[in-house]
């Protein structure tokens, strides 16, 4: 078994079971303003920086957490132990447990977020339609999605 810790702390490496991330794309890429998707790589370099005990102020992060994306601003997405997407908002303040939210989703239905919200941002002048159409693909992937969704939707 892999000791907890960071990259300088001296202790080993965390151990990330990769083949849960098999849906991650090939190449990390940007497929929307709120969705940045990792590769393998990336999720499992960025989830060991984050295992340093430092980072996360006193909170214990469980093995089983692993980084999968990001949106540029600060916020995080996060695949969780039982293979669900949580979405992390830093504008709450320092990181802790209230600060993640459930979304519902698999990795494969993320990714089909992603895709569907940068279609949405291509449309030059967002109608009431194209608000709903948006709306409706939401909810499709998961009941009440854009409800829950952590960004306005227009």
């Amino acid at each position: 078994m892999t000791a907890p810790g960071g990259p300088d702390d001296g202790a080993d490496p965390v151990a990330i079971d990769e083949t849960r991330l098999r849906a991650l794309p090939s190449a990390a890429a940007e497929l929307s303003g709120d969705v940045t998707a990792f590769d393998v790589r990336r999720a499992v370099d960025e989830t060991r920086e984050r295992r340093d005990p430092v980072y996360w102020v006193d909170l214990e992060v469980p093995e089983g957490w692993v980084l999968i994306g990001d949106n540029g601003q600060g916020d995080e997405w996060w695949l969780g132990p039982r293979d669900d997407v949580w979405f992390f908002d830093h504008t709450n303040g320092e990181r802790a447990p209230d600060r993640f939210t459930p979304m519902h989703l698999s990795v494969t239905e993320w990714l089909v977020v992603g895709h569907l919200l940068g279609a949405a941002e291509d449309v030059d002048e967002p109608d009431d339609a194209a608000i709903s159409r948006l709306h409706a693909g939401l909810d499709a992937i998961s009941p009440e999605l854009s409800e829950r969704w952590p960004y306005d939707l227009g």
